[in-house]
């Protein structure tokens, strides 16, 4: 199994290197031939079922976390342990931003026999292949904080393009419609591309402010750090800095505050962490798009009960979000 999926994902990557540029989208395939579309469809059996668990039996519940050194995801983690039932079993795996490895992650868990897998994607569209191997295994799928383009039993995430609509409204009123913005992205997961998309249509209503760069970096502090560097180098007149996350929203503070220009760029970036407020508080972020990791792990988890027992549940449950910016970030 682990030999297929890392197969897979191998022919995923080398896909996205070839479509290349940030945010892009894989390509609809193209339309089959007329013999083909006339063809009767092979059948092919249904995927087998995981049997509920008897009455008094622990659950095991799979959780592949997408990186647990950031701060949210140890809050969202927190969160489902809350709402996990006692005697029942979290199996909680870090994939530490390594799409690869949560692939591998994701089929150890189906071999120790979970009854539901709860997903946060490093890779949106890498993570088909582990879909699919839950669906053979007769195992329901939770996306969580990211959605997926592939058919599950439920999502749970935040607006995340509500979330890039906020700070980008808030970038837009700071600079008074005028200015150059750069943005850091990590388009390849869904989560991040929404709220990508989000500022930009909100910044679209402000014709006079332009988006002069857009890099896609590995997310975290240290890797923004270098990259938003290198664009006040080559924009020593910037005003802007979007980033992906709070903690890439901590590295871009930490380039422009050496570089002394505080006063003149504005900095954004979502989950309305307590770094991040602290950084508002002290005058150096713009705003920050508030998400509540806690109550996004506790509905992941209480859904997946719902899943198990055979319950209806929603297919896409929205956590709201709001903006924290000098106002509120005390």
């Amino acid at each position: 199994m682990k030999k297929r999926l890392l197969a897979l994902v191998s022919v995923v990557m080398v896909s996205a290197m070839v479509l290349g540029g940030c945010g892009s989208k894989a390509q609809e395939p193209a339309e089959a031939p007329a013999e083909e579309a006339l063809a009767e469809p092979a059948e092919t059996e249904a995927p087998a079922e995981t049997p509920a668990p008897a009455e008094g039996e622990a659950i095991k519940i799979g959780v592949s976390v997408a990186d647990q050194s950031n701060p949210f995801y140890i809050d969202i983690v927190d969160g489902m342990e809350s709402a996990a039932k006692e005697g029942d079993e979290l199996i909680i795996v870090d994939a530490g931003f390594d799409a690869a490895k949560q692939l591998n992650d994701i089929d150890d868990m189906i071999q120790q026999g979970v009854g539901v897998m709860l997903i946060d994607p490093v890779d949106s569209n890498a993570i088909k292949s582990a879909i699919e191997a839950c669906d053979a295994a007769g195992i329901p799928v939770i996306a969580y904080n990211s959605p997926l383009n592939f058919e599950i039993a439920s999502t749970v995430a935040t607006d995340n393009y509500l979330a890039g609509q906020l700070v980008g409204e808030a970038m837009g009123k700071a600079l008074e419609g005028k200015g150059k913005v750069a943005m850091l992205t990590y388009n390849v997961a869904e989560v991040c591309l929404d709220r990508a998309n989000g500022f930009k249509d909100a910044i679209a209503n402000y014709p006079d402010i332009e988006i002069v760069e857009e890099q896609e970096i590995q997310p975290g502090t240290d890797t923004a750090l270098p990259v938003a560097e290198n664009i006040l180098q080559s924009y020593p007149d910037l005003n802007g800095f979007f980033a992906l996350n709070d903690p890439s929203a901590l590295g871009c503070v930490a380039a422009v505050e050496s570089a002394n220009l505080l006063d003149q760029v504005k900095i954004v970036g979502v989950d309305g962490s307590d770094d991040a407020k602290a950084a508002i508080a002290e005058g150096k972020m713009l705003a920050s798009a508030a998400q509540d990791p806690v109550t996004i792990g506790s509905e992941a988890v209480a859904t997946a009960y719902k899943v198990i027992a055979g319950e209806t549940v929603e297919s896409d449950i929205k956590i709201p979000s709001y903006l924290v910016d000098e106002s509120n970030a005390k």
